[in-house]
């Protein structure tokens, strides 16, 4: 579980990285290191909600965090094939529903980040709204 909550630090380090070297680039980059870790990452903060009350709400929030970040990849790995629907998932059919939450979430959190950066560019661009302080 640990190793799961240790992955948080990937989008942190993309972030700080990208700041200092492509900062034109920042938010994409940093949406497609979050998008690729968060589902295990989201299970991660989930299983603190066993270790004790404090500890309980983070597990309390992280809970639909990972209920909506790991349904994309097992349906697309029952679509594919790759795990039987109505079976338990464990083992490499767990790392092929977690590498699909990645490519999915990947793409999307980065695409987000890809708008946002464009966006700011944009603004940039064109400089300051008239009248604005």
């Amino acid at each position: 579980m640990l190793w799961l909550i240790l992955l948080w630090g990937f989008p942190v380090a993309a972030f700080l990285w990208a700041r200092r070297r492509a900062l034109r680039k920042l938010w994409q980059i940093t949406g497609l290191a979050l998008g690729a870790v968060i589902s295990p990452a989201a299970t991660g903060l989930y299983g603190l909600y066993f270790l004790g009350p404090l500890t309980a709400l983070v597990g309390l929030i992280a809970l639909p965090l990972a209920m909506i970040h790991g349904e994309p990849g097992y349906d697309l790995a029952i679509r594919l094939g790759l795990i039987q629907p109505g079976t338990t998932v464990d083992g490499a059919q767990g790392l092929y529903v977690e590498v699909l939450n990645g490519l999915i979430w990947a793409a999307v959190y980065g695409s987000l980040g890809w708008l946002v950066d464009r966006l700011r560019s944009r603004k940039k661009a064109y400089g300051p709204l008239p009248g604005a302080a």
